[in-house]
C-alpha cells in the first residue's frame, strides 16, 4: 500500500515517522528501511529517534536510488553497480570519444568533432562528464528517449507516433544534430554492456533494470517476490525532488510493501493552478487564462519545482492503493517572517490579515564585503542570545554561498575570542569538499599537478607543515624553522631538481632545490670558507647533529621529485592506482590521528579506480584526468554537511529542509541565487522541457524557499551591497531582491505610489 504524508513543518513530519516505526514489526531483528535525501537529515532523525525512544538502532539508513536498486537486485540478475551510474558511465563516454575513427557515427557530428580535435585530454574528460550527466537525466526523466534510440528512430517528428509516445516537433537543425551524436554513442554504450554480459546478448539486455523491472514486475509469481526478500514497509522521508521513474518504481513496489511518503507541502490548499503574475497576464493577453491563479506570488515563483513534484506524484499514484493524510501547522510569531511563511501556507496575501506584523523577523544587511558580513552576524547573535535566554547555539543555521572562500574568514572572526569569554560562540563549519578540508587529500591533488606547474620555496614549506607529512619524515617545527633558513641561504627559489639542458646554449637551471641542497651538502663537509666545487658554492648551515635534519629534507625532496616524474607518464587505471596508494604509504604516516584522514582519500581511490577500470581499463590517462576525477570522488555531494550542537555553518544546500530558529544567509551577492550557470547547449531536456524536469533554476529558487520556510523565528541576509574600493551601490541575489519587492508591496499597500513603496522597502 502506498501512504502519504504532507506537512510544511519538519517537525511534524518527524512525529508521524517516529509513530510508525514505533508499531513492532513482525521480525524484530530485520532492521526497516528509513530513505532520506541527505546526511544532515539522516544525523537529525537518528538524534530525534534516539530522544524519543533512548537509543537509534535497528534502522537502517539509506538514499533512494541504491535502496531501488538493492530492491530490483532481488528479482533481476544486476551488478552490484549501476554501469549506467554517472561516475561510471563518465569512463566510457571518455573512451568513446577519445576515438578518432571517421567511421563511428559521433564523429560526423562536426560541432562535436570541431571540439574534439582542439581539446586536450582534461577537455574530454570535462566533456564525458557533462555527456554521462545529461544521460543519466534521460534515463530518470525521458526513457522514452533512450527506447527510441535504441531502436535506431529519432524523438523528433519524422512520421506517425508509436508505442514510445510522440514526436518532438520545432527542432532546429543543431538539436538534430545532437540527437544523432547522442543516439550513436548511446547505442555504443548498451552494445559494450551487452557484450561485457559473457554470453550471447542483443542492446536491449543492456537496458537498466530499472525499465525491465517495470515491464516483468506484473508477472512475478509469489516464489520471486519471496525469494526477494524484501522488507516489510519503507519510509521515505522528506525528498525534495524524485524522478518519475523512481515514483513508478515506489508505486510498483506498493504492491508488496507498505511504502510511506512524508512529503513537505509549503501549502494546505489546493495551488497545482497558481502561477506567477507574469504567466497569468501572459495567459490572459493571449486570451487563454481559464482557472490559473497567482495565489500567493512568493509561491508561484519559488514554488515551481516542489508544485510539480507534488502533482506528479499525485498523479503517479492515484491508480494505486494509496492513502493521503495531513497536519498543517502555522508559525504563531508576530513577525514579518510569520506572516510570510502563513501567507503561503494559506494562499493569501499578507495584507489580508487583520493587522500587519509588529515585528521584523527578516533582516537585510548591505555590507561592504563577506568578512563585514561576518562581523555584522557575530554582533547580531550576540543581541540574540542575549535577548532570548533558551536560544542554544544549535538553533542557529548559518548558510554561506561560497564556503571554501568563507572558511578562513569565519574562523577569523569567530575563532579569535578567547575561551572564557562571555562573547565566545561556539561554532562549527561543516560541509567543506573533502578536497579542500582533508590535508591528504589537498596534498595528493597538490602533487598530481607537479607535472603542469613549478614548485615554490613556499610550497615545500607548506606541504611540510601538514602533520602527517612531518611526522613521516620527522620534521617538527622548529626543525622546519631551520630547514627554511638554510634553503633561503642556498637560494631555492623554484624547481625540484634541474632540468637537462636542451642546446648547447642552454644553461643548467639554477636555484632548485636539488641545487640549494648539493650546496648545503658541501657546506657541511668541506670546512667554512671552502673553494667553490665545480659550480657550487658551499653554504654554511647544517652541522653536527643537524645533518640528520639535512638529510630527511633532501629525502623528502626526493620523493616528490620522484612522484612528479611518474606523473609525467601516462598510466592506465590500475597503474594509477597503485602509484597513489605506494604514495600514501611512502610519504604520509599511518599513525592514528591520521586514520581516518587517509582511509578517506583510500576510500575515494578505491571508488575512482573501480569506476576507471570498468569502462576504460586500458586507456592511459594523464594525470590532469586523474587529478580531477579523484577530485569529483573525494567530494562526493552525498555526504555533505551535518549538524552540530554549535552555530553550523554550511552550504546552503548542504542542510536543507532542516529547521532552526534562526537561519542566516550570507554572500547572498548578485549572481548567487539563481546562479548565472546554464545547461549545456546540447541538453535537450533542457531545449525540451516538460513539468516535472529539475531545472537548475527551479531547483535553486526553491531552495530559497526552503530556507525561508526553515527559519522559526528569525532570518537574516547579508550581501555585500556597496563596492569596498569607491561605496557604489550593488545589487543583490534576485530572490533577495524579490523578497523585498514583495514586502514593501505589502506593508506600503496595494494603491501606494512607487515613491510609498521605494520608502517602505528602505
Amino acid at each position: 500500500m502506498l501512504q502519504l504524508f504532507y506537512s510544511n513543518r519538519y517537525e511534524t513530519l518527524v512525529g508521524a515517522l517516529l509513530d510508525d516505526l514505533a508499531q513492532a514489526p513482525s521480525d524484530p531483528w530485520t532492521a526497516r528501511p528509513v530513505i532520506v535525501p541527505s546526511a544532515a537529515v539522516r544525523r537529525r532523525l537518528e538524534l530525534d529517534i534516539a530522544a524519543r525512544q533512548g537509543i537509534c538502532a535497528n534502522v537502517n539508513f539509506g538514499y533512494l536510488a541504491q535502496w531501488l536498486w538493492a530492491q530490483i537486485g532481488g528479482v533481476i540478475e544486476v551488478p552490484k553497480h549501476s554501469p549506467f551510474a554517472p561516475d561510471r558511465l563518465v569512463w566510457r563516454c571518455y573512451r568513446l570519444l577519445d576515438d578518432t575513427d571517421e567511421a563511428l557515427p559521433w564523429n560526423a557530428s562536426p560541432r562535436l568533432r570541431t571540439y574534439l580535435d582542439a581539446a586536450d585530454a582534461s577537455m574530454r574528460y570535462e566533456l564525458a562528464r557533462r555527456v554521462a550527466t545529461v544521460l543519466d537525466h534521460y534515463l530518470t526523466y525521458r526513457p522514452e528517449w533512450l527506447l527510441q534510440w535504441q531502436k535506431g528512430g529519432s524523438i523528433f517528428a519524422s512520421g506517425a507516433a508509436d508505442e514510445t509516445g510522440p514526436r518532438l516537433t520545432g527542432a532546429s537543425d543543431a538539436a538534430r544534430e545532437d540527437e544523432r551524436w547522442q543516439a550513436a554513442l548511446w547505442r555504443a554504450v548498451l552494445a559494450e554492456l551487452a557484450q561485457a554480459g559473457g554470453h550471447a546478448q542483443t542492446s536491449a539486455a543492456a537496458l537498466p533494470p530499472a525499465y525491465r523491472f517495470l515491464d516483468e514486475f506484473g508477472s512475478l509469481d509469489l516464489e520471486a517476490i519471496s525469494n526477494a526478500r524484501w522488507p516489510e514497509a519503507v519510509s521515505v522521508f522528506a525528498l525534495p525532488t524524485m524522478p518519475p521513474l523512481h515514483i513508478a518504481l515506489l508505486r510498483a513496489l506498493s504492491r508488496w510493501i507498505d511504502v510511506r511518503l512524508y512529503v513537505m507541502n509549503p501549502c494546505r490548499e489546493f495551488w497545482f493552478d497558481v502561477v506567477s503574475e507574469g504567466r497569468v497576464q501572459a495567459l490572459d493577453a493571449a486570451g487563454q487564462l481559464d482557472y490559473q491563479e497567482v495565489g500567493h506570488p512568493l509561491l508561484a515563483e519559488w514554488g515551481r519545482q516542489t508544485q510539480a513534484q507534488l502533482h506528479m506524484l499525485h498523479e503517479l499514484t492515484e491508480s494505486a492503493a494509496s492513502a493521503e493524510t495531513g497536519d498543517f501547522t502555522e508559525n504563531p510569531e508576530p513577525s514579518w517572517l510569520a506572516a510570510v511563511q502563513n501567507g503561503i501556507l494559506d494562499l493569501r496575501n499578507e495584507a489580508d490579515a487583520d493587522e500587519l506584523p509588529i515585528e521584523r523577523g527578516i533582516e537585510v544587511h548591505v555590507c561592504h564585503s563577506l568578512s563585514r558580513q561576518l562581523e555584522v552576524l557575530h554582533d547580531r547573535l550576540l543581541g540574540w542570545f542575549d535577548e532570548f535566554d533558551d536560544l542554544q547555539p544549535s538553533d542557529v543555521l548559518v548558510a554561506v554561498s561560497d564556503l571554501a572562500a568563507a572558511g578562513p574568514l569565519i574562523d577569523a572572526v569567530f575563532g579569535t575570542t578567547p575561551a572564557g569569554d562571555t562573547r565566545r560562540i561556539p561554532y562549527r563549519i561543516t560541509g567543506l569538499p573533502p578536497s579542500q578540508a582533508n590535508p591528504v587529500a589537498r596534498l595528493l591533488l597538490d602533487w598530481l599537478a607537479l607535472p603542469e606547474r613549478s614548485v615554490g620555496a613556499p610550497d615545500l614549506i607548506e606541504w611540510l607543515r601538514v602533520d602527517a607529512v612531518a611526522v613521516r619524515y620527522g620534521i617538527d617545527a622548529n626543525s622546519l624553522e631551520a630547514a627554511q633558513e638554510w634553503l633561503a641561504a642556498a637560494g631555492a627559489r623554484r624547481g625540484l631538481a634541474p632540468l637537462e639542458p636542451v642546446g648547447e646554449h642552454v644553461p643548467v637551471a639554477r636555484h632548485t632545490f636539488a641545487d640549494a641542497l648539493t650546496r648545503l651538502y658541501l657546506g657541511y663537509a668541506m670546512p667554512a670558507g671552502g673553494e667553490p666545487v665545480d659550480a657550487w658554492l658551499p653554504v654554511e648551515g647544517a652541522d653536527g647533529s643537524d645533518a640528520e635534519l639535512l638529510g630527511r629534507l633532501s629525502r623528502f625532496v626526493d620523493d616528490i621529485d620522484r612522484f612528479a616524474a611518474s606523473c609525467a607518464i601516462e598510466r592506465t587505471p590500475a597503474g594509477w592506482s597503485q602509484l597513489l596508494l605506494e604514495t600514501l604509504g611512502e610519504c604520509f604516516d599511518g599513525g592514528v590521528e591520521f586514520a581516518d584522514s587517509l582511509a578517506d582519500v583510500r576510500d575515494a581511490l578505491d571508488a575512482m579506480s573501480a569506476a576507471m577500470q570498468a569502462g576504460a581499463h586500458d586507456v592511459l590517462l594523464p594525470a590532469s584526468v586523474v587529478r580531477t576525477a579523484l577530485t569529483e570522488a573525494l567530494d562526493d555531494p552525498a555526504r555533505g554537511g551535518v549538524p552540530w550542537g554549535s552555530v553550523t555553518f554550511s552550504s546552503l544546500t548542504s542542510l536543507r529542509g532542516l529547521p532552526f530558529r534562526v537561519v542566516c544567509l550570507l554572500g547572498m551577492d548578485d549572481g548567487v541565487l539563481p546562479s548565472l550557470a546554464r545547461a549545456d547547449e546540447f541538453d535537450l531536456m533542457a531545449a525540451f522541457g516538460k513539468a516535472g524536469d529539475r531545472q537548475r533554476r527551479d531547483d535553486e529558487r526553491n531552495l530559497f524557499l526552503d530556507l525561508l520556510l526553515a527559519a522559526r523565528e528569525r532570518l537574516f541576509i547579508a550581501y555585500t551591497g556597496r563596492s569596498i574600493r569607491d561605496n557604489a551601490p550593488l545589487p543583490p541575489a534576485a530572490l533577495v531582491d524579490e523578497l523585498l519587492d514583495h514586502l514593501a508591496q505589502v506593508s506600503a499597500g496595494e494603491d501606494a505610489s512607487p515613491a510609498e513603496v521605494d520608502s517602505a522597502r528602505r
